[in-house]
């Protein structure tokens, strides 16, 4: 029993060292423009494809101005800070831990799938309305991608807050002008 609590306390402390090291480590501009550019490739990509397969559509969604504001507020929380802290976050080794690239990316590839399947395993189970468009090939290809490029973001800043701004403008983009919102019947 030692052993557990032992093994729990090291978990622990883990835990609460990433949690603070992503949270105080403040964004360098090279760190920014690397997430920019990123994002922009990331909807080179999916932009594209997205309409080339009818899963985006270009309209704005019907909220309104309030409406709008309140959907990325909203968005900004669940799931931006929420799945960046969790999936990155807690699920990664911060770039301060130090271990070889080959180990951080043997740590991180099957993170970002889980990352990944945790969208339609959310459908099935919390969301049901959402099964269709957490399903869809061309969202799991988006989810992957920006779970590919947060991750590489927050390898080289070690920063929550980049990888939350990342992820929160890409899916604020696609519920309030790509069909996103009328996609998932908010």
């Amino acid at each position: 029993m030692p052993y557990l609590r032992l093994r729990a306390y090291i978990a622990l402390k883990l835990t609460l060292h990433r949690l603070r090291q992503a949270a105080t480590t403040w964004p360098q501009p090279q760190d920014w423009l690397l997430a920019v550019g990123l994002t922009l490739a990331l909807g080179a990509v999916m932009v594209p494809v997205g309409l080339g397969s009818d899963f985006l559509s270009p309209v704005i969604a019907d909220v309104g101005w309030a409406g709008g504001l309140r959907l990325a507020a909203r968005v900004l929380v669940v799931p931006a800070l929420l799945e960046e802290g969790f999936w990155r976050v807690l699920m990664l080794p911060h770039p301060s831990e130090i271990i070889s690239d080959r180990k951080r990316w043997r740590l991180g590839l099957p993170m970002l799938g889980l990352f990944v399947v945790m969208h339609p395993l959310n459908a099935m189970t919390l969301y049901p309305i959402a099964f269709a468009t957490f399903t869809n090939p061309v969202f799991l290809l988006a989810a992957a991608l920006l779970g590919l490029i947060c991750t590489i973001v927050y390898w080289k800043s070690g920063s929550l807050w980049v990888v939350t701004a990342m992820h929160w403008l890409v899916v604020t983009v696609w519920l309030l002008f790509l069909g996103g919102y009328q996609a998932l019947r908010l």
